[in-house]
């Protein structure tokens, strides 16, 4: 049986980061989706609607787009998690021609909303005070694809930041003696981290 793919957009605050010297790459962090409020489709995502995604070898196969084209790849995505807000993925923007385009546009402020492509796996109707009509609570999605878009249904889907791969020097080689221990003890211990869970 076939799944039928929907899409959920998302506005929250976006990070950018430049990341190769060339300024061809640009990394950035940002909310896929939110948990817990009610969006413009009259959908509500449940704080655990996307625990067994990320348990899943689906999770490494969701994809960087541009305005839900699978044919738009603009990048790779590097990380994913969830928080008390939503879904936060981190990310490369390549240098395609599409990609070099949707960086100028983060950049100057013009696209900053996101939206999933998802399959909805498990959902009910609840009736909720202050709607008319029923809301559809989603207990369980699988993300297909994540895309910048012009704008989202959810005001909480936005870019956290974006910056360069010399910005992030910068800050580096400005940082307190102690700041940048804890900052490399940090990174230290998310690497052996990774590695263990890998195994």
């Amino acid at each position: 049986m076939n799944k039928e793919t929907q899409y959920k957009t998302h506005i929250h605050q976006v990070e950018i980061k430049a990341k190769s010297e060339d300024g061809k790459t640009l990394h950035i962090k940002a909310y896929a989706c939110a948990f817990g409020n009610v969006d413009s489709w009259g959908d509500l995502i449940a704080p655990t609607a996307c625990d067994d995604f990320l348990k899943s070898e689906d999770a490494k196969r969701m994809k960087l787009c541009y305005q839900h084209d699978s044919h738009e790849v603009i990048g790779v995505i590097t990380d994913k998690g969830v928080d008390a807000i939503g879904l936060w993925f981190e990310a490369d923007i390549i240098d395609t021609a599409t990609g070099l385009d949707v960086q100028k546009l983060i950049k100057a402020g013009a696209i900053d909303e996101f939206s999933i492509g998802y399959y909805a796996d498990k959902y009910r109707y609840e009736k909720m005070d202050g709607y008319e009509y029923e809301i559809r609570v989603l207990e369980a999605i699988t993300i297909v694809e994540v895309s910048p878009v012009t704008r989202a249904a959810n005001p909480k889907a936005i870019l956290l930041d974006a910056k360069s791969e010399k910005e992030m020097a910068s800050s580096l080689q400005t940082m307190a003696p102690e700041d940048f221990q804890a900052l490399k003890t940090a990174v230290d211990n998310e690497f052996a981290r990774r590695v263990l869970a890998s195994l």
